[in-house]
């Protein structure tokens, strides 16, 4: 479909507008652009809905996100057509690229597996208590898109990065103690998912450390080890999905989510401390 086109445009327009400004600090408008994108193609893709069908709501999507890419249509007047420095930077994208689809395979992959392995009940349990990991998820997204543009300027944050901590235990203690009354009042049907819920809440500790992590590495310019903890947790998580999920169920698969966090936390946090040993003999 040729509007598939335009909305992959309009997206990709948008998310360099707030590319830039998280750049430039400007955390307001950021806000603002990704509020009011979100906002927008509510709005504009139920109002199209009515008008031209499921066509109506792609439609809503491209026009918000071209209505909230000012930035980038202002910024294409500096734009350059000396590619030298982006001839020195294609290791560093590459790196990058796989890393975002390895975040999307974090997403979505896992569904291909259970669904055929486990069924649709079991995915919808699995899933319930997941998508509660994605949403507290946000914060650790906050605290890395907030650190890569202050570390990126030689500001260093180590106690934005333990309040990250404190704030991702909280999440866990609030999360595993809430989550009966969440179910009980908001999802009866999904009881089943209490214990993969609460499990899955203490997923949130080793993700704070991981997108952390990840915005320290990104900042320094060594992206493998960034590429390689993505890789450790598809890795672990697929395998466990098969081995615990058949042996325990929806526990199993949740159980799979949160040792595949810790192994990938482990690693960069482990990786780190090298890389902090090796810069202090270099340095003496």
């Amino acid at each position: 479909n040729w509007i598939l086109g335009f909305f992959v445009i309009g997206m990709a327009f948008w998310m360099m507008s707030t590319y830039e400004l998280l750049g430039r600090k400007m955390y307001k408008q950021y806000a603002f652009v990704n509020i009011g994108a979100r906002a927008s193609q509510l709005f504009v893709s139920i109002l199209l809905f009515y008008f031209l069908g499921i066509t109506g709501i792609a439609i809503g999507f491209i026009i918000s996100f071209l209505i909230f890419s000012q930035r980038y249509f202002i910024s294409m007047k500096e734009f350059s057509r000396d590619f030298s420095e982006v001839k020195n930077k294609i290791k560093f994208s590459l790196n990058i690229f796989s890393f975002n689809m390895s975040n999307a395979f974090l997403l979505y992959f896992d569904k291909l597996i259970i669904t055929p392995l486990f069924g649709y009940a079991v995915l919808g349990y699995y899933q319930l208590g997941f998508q509660f990991l994605l949403f507290l998820g946000m914060i650790p997204i906050s605290f890395y898109q907030y650190l890569i543009p202050e570390e990126s300027s030689g500001l260093k944050k180590t106690r934005v990065r333990f309040l990250g901590l404190l704030v991702s235990i909280g999440l866990t203690a609030i999360l595993f103690l809430s989550s009966p009354w969440i179910l009980q009042y908001l999802f009866p049907h999904y009881m089943a998912s209490l214990d993969s819920m609460r499990l899955m809440s203490i997923g949130i500790i080793p993700m704070m450390i991981v997108w952390t992590l990840n915005s320290k590495f990104l900042n320094i310019g060594d992206t493998k080890y960034v590429l390689f903890g993505s890789a450790i947790y598809l890795t672990i998580q697929i395998g466990l999905i098969f081995y615990l999920g058949s042996t325990m169920n929806v526990i199993g698969l949740a159980l799979a989510v949160v040792l595949a966090l810790i192994a990938q936390a482990s690693f960069l946090f482990i990786s780190d401390k090298h890389l902090q040993q090796k810069n202090n003999k270099h340095t003496q």
